[in-house]
């Protein structure tokens, strides 16, 4: 049997082995400085023209040269969680397995067989740090000042499935104060942890009752309670207690929108709770995105999809958010989101990718830039 381009490249063995040192290395956010360090060091052996780390930790690399350009930008950081990482049968397990270590290992082999072949036009790699925590390796990319045309994401979408709009997210933390005093007096006192929770239950009422769409999950505005924190100052009724919420936002409510609709829930509970101090404060924010699907990025990923696994690709929304939200917005250039995996998977202590299907995911990516590059230079981008 006649050896594909990527055995013929590599060997049957490297995107593998590759993939399992980039597990073998954890790198929680905020963690990914080995990683980092690891990544540098192997775009140089893969023979990167260029590559270099900036003052946070992203690490890039680069082939090629002049325009058009392509992006190819992946996370390296992963949530919390250690998994050991094994490999059973067609399986590899391990933290960042599906999210979203493989896309990356995957741009970068796709990358790096680029290099001979590249008549005209630059790929970048980019991997990124904190994309699971607030953003900060691709909010420091925007201002490396990069001269891009293109994007491409790394996240599970799926081998034959593209993703072309995320959800928006709003983190806050709201913080209730009253007097604390016996618990045999409980009865004349505020209780700052039930009125959390009776703040929360007016927060999903009201998301329920005016902001869920018949739609379904990704036009309706979903709100989530990540941790509750209380305490009494003389270890008696609770004088304090914070709620942390994150919010999901479809396409048509912003950030600021939120916040309005917030702002109006806990006035209004102010006046019937007289005496009792409620504040709140934005933690993070990312608008919500939609791509345009009819762009060269999108159309050329198909193609490859379709050459590569025979099936038709399919264009999914997410209800999470990505990178892509906060380097579309900023850019307005076509972009979307691809990559191995059941995103499933994600966050969960059972992590594991395909190996047949990380395989296959560089060829999508390989053939997709390919795609982009001549479509650019016979003058038809979209």
């Amino acid at each position: 049997m006649a050896k594909s381009w990527l055995e013929m490249n590599f060997g049957e063995e490297y995107p593998v082995n590759l993939l399992k040192r980039m597990l073998e290395i954890y790198s929680p956010s905020g963690r990914e400085r080995d990683l980092s360090l690891f990544l540098a060091d192997e775009l140089g052996k893969l023979g990167f023209e260029r590559v270099w780390r900036d003052s946070v930790g992203n690490v890039y690399g680069e082939v090629g040269s002049g325009e058009p350009s392509v992006l190819l930008c992946g996370h390296m950081d992963t949530v919390p969680g250690w998994i050991p990482v094994r490999v059973e049968g067609n399986r590899l397990y391990g933290r960042g397995a599906v999210d979203a270590k493989s896309s990356l290992a995957a741009m970068i082999v796709a990358a790096s067989s680029l290099r001979r072949d590249i008549s005209r036009g630059r790929v970048i790699v980019a991997c990124v740090v904190d994309e699971e925590g607030e953003a900060k390796g691709i909010r420091h990319l925007l201002r490396e000042k990069l001269s891009v045309n293109y994007a491409i994401f790394g996240e599970p979408s799926g081998i034959n499935r593209i993703t072309f709009a995320y959800k928006g997210h709003l983190k806050l933390k709201i913080k209730i104060k009253s007097s604390t005093g016996h618990v045999g007096a409980q009865h004349l006192l505020y209780n700052a942890a039930e009125k959390c929770f009776e703040i929360w239950a007016r927060i999903k009422r009201v998301c329920e009752e005016k902001y869920k769409s018949p739609s379904g999950i990704f036009y309706s505005l979903t709100p989530a309670i990540l941790g509750v924190f209380s305490r009494g100052s003389t270890r008696s009724i609770p004088d304090e207690c914070t709620l942390i919420i994150d919010f999901r936002l479809p396409p048509t409510i912003s950030c600021c929108k939120t916040i309005e609709i917030l702002s109006d829930l806990i006035e209004d509970f102010r006046l019937e709770n007289n005496g009792l101090i409620v504040d709140f404060n934005v933690v993070d924010r990312v608008e919500p995105y939609v791509a345009n699907r009819d762009t060269i990025v999108i159309r050329a990923l198909r193609e490859a999809i379709l050459e590569e696994t025979g099936e038709e690709a399919k264009l999914i929304r997410k209800t999470g958010t990505g990178d892509m939200n906060i380097f579309g917005a900023h850019f307005k250039i076509p972009v979307a989101t691809y990559g191995p995996g059941d995103s499933s998977l994600s966050h969960t202590p059972n992590e594991y990718i395909e190996i047949s299907e990380y395989l296959v995911s560089i060829k999508v990516y390989k053939r997709a830039v390919e795609k982009i590059l001549e479509t650019e230079s016979c003058g038809l981008t979209v």
